[in-house]
């Protein structure tokens, strides 16, 4: 039953990529010259559980459409980026430093000065834009949306927000937590909302996730296995032949004992990384024999400075993080205490994965480096959600495959190296008859004419040869993310193709001219970035704060944490408010299963710009 939810949920996800993700807009890969990594998070309505179905027919015509599931939010992958090496290239506030206002289309006006756009710099860039941490950061800011929209609609309407909740479109994913949100019910309550209880969370990737889920079993794919060719021009295939795929991501190691490292890890070369001043150098090891269940940073070249180099951690170990803390993050933890988790990650097939060897294939390694990984890690901390049960999510490999994922691109290219090889040995025996013929029919003559021939044949050969090997895809540099909006519904016949955005990996910003002022930076931010998460939680608390004050009440009900009007008193950095509302659980968390996770540093964080009395 779970195998064939996966196959739907991979459907899902793949038909609204070809379908509704325009290619006209840019970001999507050239077909036959560019692969990308998609991930789709897709929501599961269970049926029959005292939710209405009205308007579903509507769409019950299309075709692989299922009105009980949907694609929350969907991003493609690109490459990861260093802050300090995206900022440094920024410009620097104007002498005059006057005010600045972004008028970029589908984003609120800001009014802020050069110096404050300056301090913000770090917020805005996407350090990590690989399709998995781009879809997970759609899915937020898709809550993001419902919660303040909810909160606007209980202030313009003078009713609580679980009046305003009956008006809520059938796709949202939110509903009123167990405390009411009447703010004007109780200044000590919390506002609070939860996904609703017949709705479950799923991830679609076309790949693999980098990382430890990668160290599986798969065929060669070297040249080599293109030259097994016999004599009669038949392919020899070696089911022996096989070889442990090689995750690009680097190994974190202990900071002490070298020597012993390189003994005991099988340590080929140490690199180094930095996170900020005043904090240890992280190392990390190329290996020669891969470990297993092994934290690792995103693979990067090894030829940059340490205090240049990507910081992101690989997917699979985000991943396994999300499994354990939830997909909110620590902002939307202020409104969404309970936090979310994903039921399921299906996974499309690696046509090179080899099953059932000792190592295990691509199944057994998600199985080993994402459910098993989080199951061994609840087990060590047992009552880390209290009384919350945590279930890993259910790992599948589907049979459905993006045209445009890697592993397909990587497999047509080999493909058509050993076709075109089995050609080139077939065209090669003619040719030899020819040839044949062309000594007995030039006996007696020129022998160098025969000699000119023989070579226009060779030469024909290696540029028909050429021409497939120059045919191997690149990776795309540009990521496109999409995330539903508030007024989704069942019934639109249509998705707003201008919900999608287009990014680079290598900046972290929205695809446009190279930013020449601060507010050329600010109007690049993605919508995707922290600083404009932090503009959502401050409009939220800003609304909140109205709300008690048309009400007559001091305080909006904050669920203990006064970072909002502290705010107002103070400039506060962005690592700071994270912190104070920092649940005291998944601090013991990084102290424990997650021991060695690498988290942003004091060089990723930017300051406020001082709120407006």
């Amino acid at each position: 039953a779970h195998l064939n939810l996966a196959h739907r949920i991979a459907n899902c996800a793949i038909d609204h990529f070809d379908r509704d993700i325009p290619s006209n807009n840019g970001g999507k890969p050239q077909v036959g010259r560019e692969w990308t990594v998609y991930a789709a998070i897709v929501a599961y309505r269970c049926p029959g559980d005292g939710e209405s179905d009205t308007g579903d027919d509507a769409d019950c015509h299309r075709p692989n459409q299922n009105p009980e599931m949907w694609v929350v939010s969907c991003a493609t992958g690109s490459k990861c980026t260093s802050t300090r090496s995206v900022v440094s290239s920024f410009p620097s506030k104007s002498d005059n430093g006057t005010m600045q206002r972004c008028h970029r289309k589908m984003r609120p006006q800001l009014d802020m000065d050069e110096d404050s756009i300056c301090k913000c710099y770090n917020g805005m860039i996407l350090k990590d834009s690989h399709a998995e941490a781009l879809a997970r950061r759609g899915l937020m800011a898709c809550l993001w949306d419902e919660i303040e929209t909810s909160l606007q609609l209980a202030r313009g309407a003078s009713t609580s927000v679980e009046n305003v909740e009956k008006h809520c479109e059938s796709r949202h994913l939110l509903e009123v937590g167990n405390s009411p949100l009447n703010l004007g019910a109780n200044d000590n309550e919390s506002v609070s909302f939860q996904i609703k209880k017949n709705i479950s969370l799923h991830l679609y990737v076309s790949d693999s996730p980098c990382g430890d889920a990668t160290i599986y079993k798969v065929r060669r794919r070297s040249n080599q296995e293109i030259q097994k060719i016999d004599k009669t021009g038949k392919i020899v295939k070696d089911a022996t032949d096989t070889e442990l795929n090689f995750t690009g991501a680097k190994l974190i190691l202990p900071c002490d004992e070298d020597q012993h490292i390189n003994e005991s890890m099988s340590i080929s070369s140490i690199l180094t990384c930095s996170v900020g001043q005043n904090i240890p150098i992280i190392k990390l090891g190329r290996e020669d024999t891969q470990q297993l269940g092994a934290l690792r940073l995103k693979s990067s070249r090894s030829n940059i400075p340490p205090e240049l180099r990507s910081t992101s951690m690989s997917c699979s170990d985000k991943l396994v993080r999300w499994g354990l803390l939830g997909l909110q993050g620590s902002l939307l933890s202020k409104y969404i205490p309970e936090p979310i988790f994903l039921s399921s990650i299906c996974v499309s097939k690696d046509p090179f994965s080899v099953e059932g060897q000792t190592c295990g294939g691509q199944l057994v390694a998600l199985e080993r480096a994402l459910s098993g990984r989080i199951e061994n890690a609840l087990t060590s901390m047992p009552e880390i959600h209290g009384t919350l049960k945590i279930n890993p999510p259910v790992v599948a490999v589907v049979d459905k495959i993006l045209a445009c994922s890697k592993s397909a691109c990587d497999n047509r290219y080999f493909e058509a190296q050993a076709n075109e090889k089995k050609r080139t040995i077939e065209q090669t025996r003619l040719d030899l008859r020819k040839r044949t013929k062309i000594k007995e029919h030039d006996q007696g003559q020129n022998s160098s004419d025969t000699s000119c021939k023989m070579q226009s044949l060779k030469s024909k050969e290696s540029a028909q040869l050429g021409q497939v090997l120059a045919k191997k895809a690149s990776p795309c540099g540009m990521s496109i993310n999409w995330y539903q909006s508030y007024h989704a519904n069942v019934s639109t016949k249509k998705v707003d193709k201008k919900a999608t955005e287009v990014t680079i990996g290598a900046t972290g910003l929205r695809r446009g001219k190279k930013p020449k002022t601060p507010n050329d930076v600010l109007c690049s931010a993605s919508r995707l970035s922290r600083f404009s998460f932090m503009q959502r939680y401050m409009r939220c608390a800003e609304i909140m704060e109205s709300i008690a004050s048309h009400r007559g009440h001091g305080d909006a009900g904050d669920p203990g944490d006064d970072a909002p009007s502290r705010q107002s008193a103070e400039k506060v950095s962005y690592m700071q408010y994270k912190q104070d509302m920092c649940p005291r659980h998944i601090v013991e968390c990084f102290q424990g299963p997650l021991a060695g996770y690498i988290r942003s540093g004091k060089d990723d964080d930017f300051v406020l710009p001082k709120k407006e009395s």
